[in-house]
């Protein structure tokens, strides 16, 4: 069975018990704009040292928020992707946002995607299917997440390029770098990693 086939049965099952892998993010609180969910520390395994954490950023935009993930280090961290959440429970799109964005270290796209590789949350660490989710994700569109670790240097170059009096990593309005919607339902199975 793919990841993508696993990822679709994670989400149906929540639908037809009416909830979704937010719900279990919220733990069963209150929505609320650049709340940190489940908690400020979001979800965080010591041993691989990863971690994501859901948020919104309120009303008007088009998806009911958005899961970070990170890989943290004792003195930074660095952000691999957002995965952008559509009210519907359904994983819509990957994006990269910019350094202001999350207070990360910049590194280099070869470092993100080799982090992005060795993703992985031990399910202990929070509502098993939640976790499973997010790491099911990195398995179904990994060739996604690395593709857009070049597009976000890309947008770094242009940006530099077309303003050159200008920090692009300081820029506020260069907030999201790169971004690719994704439908778990029309994955074709040929390009989906198996799960490990």
């Amino acid at each position: 069975m793919t990841a993508a086939s696993q990822l679709g049965e994670i989400v149906e099952q929540l639908h037809r018990e009416g909830q979704t892998v937010m719900n279990l993010a919220r733990a069963g609180q209150a929505p609320g704009p650049w709340q940190l969910y489940p908690n400020e520390y979001g979800i965080f395994d010591e041993r691989t040292r990863y971690q994501f954490y859901y948020h919104s950023h309120g009303a008007g935009r088009e998806e009911d928020g958005h899961f970070h993930t990170v890989k943290l280090f004792d003195d930074h961290t660095v952000h691999l992707v957002g995965i952008s959440m559509a009210e519907t429970g359904w994983p819509q799109a990957l994006f990269t946002v910019n350094l202001w964005a999350t207070g990360d270290v910049y590194e280099s796209a070869e470092t993100v995607r080799r982090y992005a590789r060795n993703f992985q949350i031990d399910e202990r660490r929070g509502p098993a299917r939640l976790v499973r989710f997010v790491n099911l994700l990195f398995r179904a569109f990994l060739p996604e997440i690395e593709r857009l670790q070049d597009e976000k240097i890309a947008a770094l170059s242009s940006h530099r390029l077309a303003h050159p009096n200008r920090d692009p990593f300081r820029d506020r309005s260069l907030e999201v770098l790169s971004r690719v919607a994704i439908d778990v339902r029309q994955r074709p199975a040929a390009v989906v990693e198996t799960v490990r």
